[in-house]
This record gives structure tokens, sequence and C-alpha cells, in this order.
């Protein structure tokens, strides 16, 4: 009974996938691609984040409340972003000097983790300056190398494997399923920064317990 259950909710999540990723397209279209792909995407990880935290919401009014919402920062970080791909990857193209290559390949290597993560912060976090949450989009993916090598290694399995063998599931599931992905190890990773911040707290309120204590002893 527990197995059927669990297999009927997952098909309920890939349902509700496939009308996101229609959301996804249908916005993205809508800002001719370059305008429309950031408050798209903000949207699709914001609607992902709430069921991932067990918050069962409506899907398109929601989705369509994140765009308005986040549209204007959205739209600046991906033009940023795909300015900065667009920079690095032309001259890795043209540049010949290896130590050049190298710094680029650093560079681009910062760049993959801020860009894995920026959106989970963004959809996370309300807090303002677009340039603060690039940097620490950068160093929540580099403090958590782990989760960001494994998710980039499934995405590229996701989308290396269907493109291969069954590319017109990607038309359904090709922006909504790895941004739910992002959505739920974003979680992860936020709840673990949040128990690792409360336990230093307490830790911290605790020893200035223990100093108070020793200082009436001595008194």
């Amino acid at each position: 009974m527990k197995s059927v259950e669990k297999l009927n909710a997952i098909c309920i999540l890939l349902l509700k996938l496939v009308y996101v990723n229609a959301l996804w397209l249908l916005c993205t279209l809508c800002g001719g691609v370059i305008f429309g792909v950031g408050p798209a995407t903000y949207a699709a990880v914001s609607v992902c984040r709430q069921w991932v935290r067990g918050k069962d919401v409506p899907v398109a009014s929601t989705f369509w409340q994140y765009v308005k919402e986040g549209f204007r920062e959205a739209t600046a970080i991906s033009l940023l972003y795909m300015f900065a791909g667009t920079v690095l990857i032309v001259d890795l193209l043209f540049v010949t000097q290896w130590y050049v290559k190298g710094l680029l390949f650093l560079l681009l290597f910062a760049y993959g983790l801020s860009l894995l993560f920026i959106f989970p912060v963004m959809a996370n976090y309300n807090v303002k300056g677009m340039f603060f949450k690039i940097k620490t989009a950068f160093w929540i993916g580099l403090s958590f190398l782990q989760y960001s090598l494994v998710t980039t290694l499934i995405i590229a399995v996701f989308y290396g494997l269907f493109w291969s063998i069954f590319p017109g599931i990607l038309v359904f599931l090709g922006a909504s399923l790895p941004l739910f992905l992002l959505a739920w190890m974003g979680n992860q990773v936020f709840t673990r920064m949040e128990a690792l911040h409360h336990n230093e707290t307490k830790q911290s309120k605790r020893g200035k317990h223990n100093e108070q204590t020793h200082d009436l002893k001595i008194g």
C-alpha cells in the first residue's frame, strides 16, 4: 500500500514538473529568451522549493507571482551570467597561452559554482544586493563542493542519457527536472548551514554562561 502511495506521489510530482516546464518555456519565449530565461528560472526554482519544503502551492498563480516579484533582479543576473559565460568561452577558444588558459579554466570553474547556486540563493534568501547574492552563491558552491559536483554530474547524466535515448522527454522535463534537483539540493545545503549556525550559537551561549558561572564562583 505504501509503495502504491509513493508511486502515486511520484507521478503527481512528474505531472506538476511537466506543468512547470511548460510555464518556464512560455515565460522564456515571452521574454524573447534573453529577457525571459532569468525570471522563468527564478520562478521555477522558487515553486520547486515550496514543494521540497512540503508546501502544496498552486502552480500557475505561484509561478507568475514569482516572475513578477523577481523580474528585474533575475533578468539582470541572467544577463550578467550570459555575458560573463560568453566572454569566458570565447577567450578559451581563442587564447593560446597555457597559463592564460589555466586562469580562464579556474574562472570558469568559479563561474559554474556560482551559477549552480545563484537561483536557489535568490529563492531562499530575501536580501538585497545582486552582487552579494552572486558572491554568496559562489562561496556556498565552494564550501559544499561535494554537493556541487554531484549535482553537476546528475544533471549531465540526465541530459546525456535522454538526449541519446529519448530526446522527446526534454520537451516536457528538460528544464523543470534539473531545476527541481537544484531546489532540492539547495534546500539540503541551506538546512545544513542553518543547523551548523544553530549549533555554533548554542555553543557560544553555553561558553558565555560557563564564563559567567566561573566569574561568580571566583567572586
